[in-house]
């Protein structure tokens, strides 16, 4: 069974905040593109990985 290496990598890290203030505008899409990160790919990802992991054992 192949199965494509990009299909394998972890998600990103979690989104780096400016030490500075941050307009709300900016905020919102720091906290979005966490959010992004954080759960929708790091719960389907995850999920994914440990799935193929075990089938390609």
């Amino acid at each position: 069974m192949h199965v494509d290496p990009s299909v394998m990598q972890e998600c990103p890290t979690v989104v780096d905040v400016p030490h500075r203030f941050i307009p709300y505008d900016e905020m919102l899409g720091l906290w979005a593109a966490d959010r992004a990160i954080s759960g929708d790919c790091k719960r389907g990802k995850h999920a994914a990985i440990k799935t193929i992991k075990a089938l390609t054992k």
